[in-house]
This record gives structure tokens, C-alpha cells and sequence, in this order.
């Protein structure tokens, strides 16, 4: 077993040689390290965008459509009619998720 969260989970489940601070502690780095891993995969997906800010790190999901949603989306717009600030909403969305 060589992957960290492995290793601390293996050993959280086994605490009997842990002092009293050490397992919320280590389940709170097995939690951020998961979050900081599924941000990475993201990131390679294109589908995040990373910033640091004051050693922060934030992980922004950003927002596009499939093309099937962008034609739904579309369709609608085109079709609503007597619904123009609708349409208009619709058609700012696809705007700016261009």
C-alpha cells in the first residue's frame, strides 16, 4: 500500500497507539487531500479553474453546456415568443458561456 490516504486510513482504523489529537486531525488531511486530488482531476478535464490568493487555493467548477444543451437552449430562445425577457436571458447565457 503506498498511497497516502491509504496509509492514514489504515491507520486511523487501527488507533489504538494515537494520542487523542492525531485521528481528527489526520481524517481532516484524508478529507483535503481527497478535495485537492479531485480539484487536480478537474483541472486536467478543463472543467475547473484554479487561483491562488494569499495561500488559498480555490477550485472554481466552470460552467459550459454540451452541444445538445446549447441547441436546447438555443431552441427555446427562439421559440418563446411573447416571452422576450426570457429569450433574452437565454440568449445572454449561451453569450457568456461561449
Amino acid at each position: 500500500m503506498t498511497d497516502i490516504v491509504e496509509r492514514i486510513e489504515e491507520a486511523l482504523r487501527h488507533d489504538t497507539f494515537w494520542d487523542t489529537d492525531a485521528p481528527p486531525l489526520l481524517s481532516d488531511a484524508v478529507a483535503e487531500i481527497k478535495r485537492l486530488r479531485e480539484a487536480i482531476r478537474r483541472l486536467a478535464n478543463q472543467d475547473a479553474t484554479l487561483s491562488v490568493q494569499g495561500g488559498s487555493v480555490t477550485v472554481t467548477l466552470d460552467a459550459t453546456l454540451t452541444a445538445k444543451e446549447r441547441k436546447a437552449v438555443e431552441f427555446a430562445a427562439e421559440h418563446f415568443g411573447a416571452f422576450k425577457n426570457q429569450a433574452a436571458t437565454l440568449r445572454k447565457l449561451l453569450e457568456r458561456l461561449k
